[in-house]
């Protein structure tokens, strides 16, 4: 059974009424690629309760009332002096938004583009309107309670003057420097300590305030199962760090249950999405941005590659290499599965990555490694190939499949492609191919004597009469292909011997064929 398949199934097994999908990231920093796996597991999750005719709906949220605790070194000048204060609050580099709406509209954005069903958040909207009120005063009341969950679940000792609670300094503005020690059922004494953290400087103030309305904050691991009883959420998972023993999500259920007297929201931890083997991290600015990415992949591709993969299971994505092409064979495997009305994860995965699939889908797929080893050849025409391979003319979808294909390939030769697949015609004869053996010259002798007999050749055609006078010949096939090859690229590997060949001028190829 296919993962997603797997999850909705236990979650099912609440009986919810209905079910409320959440999600949350702190907008502190450009958002890299690797918050998108959170949010595709969520939507599919999302759809998946959909399928089973659940009434599902997905929130994501923006905790953009979290203090400024971290900068990427490209804004420590201009921001550093407003570390400790709500991200909300704070002006962002370009007029008009905050700093949280700053590097969050452009994640938004993408996730539209990506399908993604989500009701859109905003931490500081859902305080100041007081839907956090009932929450901020049980744990206020339940402070005591709060400080021996977090000692027997996490091993963390909170002194008995610790309220989880922080209120936004009425005099320097900050939020993280701030000290709740008493509540008396309707304000909270605070302090905004100069050492309370070693990234931010208080500025002193004592005072008292009602904790209502936007007024303060609770803690991640307090405001975790806030949310939870705030707005009935069933389902919320997280990165594996939140639930690993003792971890942040471990001390949200025990508030939940203990204090908030709800049942938690059913998750697990999920794997990390890596780039080159690296986790990625917003505040310090670490990895590759979601825009980069979504600029290079187009919406299918980057869907597939989120929602492929166990959720438990790390994705190692490096557009270096050959991860690209074998990207887009297994997402073709999987349509062709899908589209034959296979009972198989492939098809499954293929249902959880189109967007909309009501609308006409290809039946035929060229390859992109095909694609790519084209492009690098003169006169190559592409859709014609595509055609003769599918046997029938292409559909309006099929073309623009392909065209999409043309685009991603052209971004990937240009930055990402590894040297082995990259090739030129050279327009003098290489070096190396002068060292051929006897064996391999007689070979192309009768290549060239065969092109010379024939006005024109198509790219199948001339790449079968290689393979012929290879048989004939019986000359080893490395032999035999890396003969064409060094003569014309000066590398012993290339695309399709008789596509290359044909997509070059004919009096080209006999006189470099008669030179060598």
């Amino acid at each position: 059974m296919f993962w997603t398949d797997e999850t909705v199934e236990e979650i099912l097994k609440r009986n919810d009424e209905k079910y409320l999908v959440t999600d949350y990231k702190t907008p502190s920093g450009k958002i890299h690629v690797g918050a998108l796996r959170g949010v595709m597991i969520h939507d599919v999750i999302t759809r998946g309760l959909k399928e089973k005719k659940k009434d599902a709906e997905f929130w994501y949220g923006f905790d953009d009332f979290d203090a400024i605790d971290g900068l990427s070194d490209d804004l420590k000048a201009d921001f550093e002096k407003h570390m400790g204060e709500p991200l909300c609050n704070v002006a962002s580099p370009e007029p008009g938004q905050n700093f949280a709406q700053y590097f969050a509209n452009p994640f938004v954005e993408v996730l539209k583009s990506l399908g993604v069903s989500a009701k859109i958040v905003w931490a500081s909207e859902l305080y100041r309107a007081g839907r956090y009120n009932k929450a901020i005063e049980i744990a206020l009341n339940n402070a005591s309670k709060i400080r021996e969950i977090y000692k027997e679940v996490s091993g963390g000792e909170k002194p008995n003057d610790w309220y989880p609670l922080q209120v936004v300094c009425p005099k320097c503005g900050k939020l993280g420097t701030t000290k709740v020690y008493d509540w008396d059922g309707s304000e909270v004494s605070f302090e905004c300590k100069e050492d309370l953290v070693d990234w931010a400087k208080g500025c002193g103030y004592k005072g008292k305030i009602s904790p209502f309305d936007g007024a303060a904050k609770m803690p991640y691991k307090v405001e975790t199962a806030a949310k939870w009883f705030s707005f009935g959420t069933s389902v919320e998972l997280a990165g594996k760090d939140h639930y690993t023993k003792g971890g942040a999500f471990f001390v949200a259920k025990a508030i939940a249950e203990e204090v908030f007297k709800i049942k938690p929201a059913y998750g697990y931890g999920y794997e990390w999405f890596l780039v080159g083997g690296k986790k990625m991290s917003t505040s310090k600015g670490v990895g590759v941005s979601t825009e980069s990415i979504a600029e290079l992949l187009p919406t299918n591709l980057l869907r597939f590659l989120m929602v492929r993969t166990k959720a438990k299971r790390a994705i190692e994505f490096n557009p270096e290499g050959d991860t690209i092409p074998l990207l887009y064979d297994e997402y073709d495997r999987c349509a062709k599965d899908f589209q034959g009305k296979n009972e198989t994860d492939m098809a499954r995965a293929f249902f959880y990555t189109e967007i909309d699939l009501a609308k006409d889908l290809p039946t035929y797929y060229l390859r992109f490694s095909k694609v790519a080893n084209f492009l690098q050849m003169p006169r190559m025409d592409i859709f014609a190939y595509a055609a003769e391979e599918k046997s029938s003319d292409l559909t309006e979808v099929e073309k623009a499949e392909i065209e999409n294909r043309i685009e991603v390939a052209k971004k990937w030769l240009a930055n990402y492609a590894p040297d082995s697949v990259k090739f030129e015609v050279q327009e003098t004869l290489p070096e190396i191919a002068k060292s051929l053996s006897d064996e391999q010259r007689t070979y192309l002798n009768k290549i060239s004597d065969a092109i010379s007999a024939q006005e024109k050749w198509t790219g199948e055609d001339l790449h079968a009469k290689i393979h012929e006078i290879k048989n004939e010949m019986q000359i080893a096939p490395k032999d035999a292909f890396s003969a064409i090859y060094l003569s014309f690229l000066g590398k012993d590997s290339g695309p399709q011997a008789g596509w290359l060949l044909a997509s070059l001028d004919q009096k080209f190829v006999i006189d470099r064929l008669k030179e060598v």
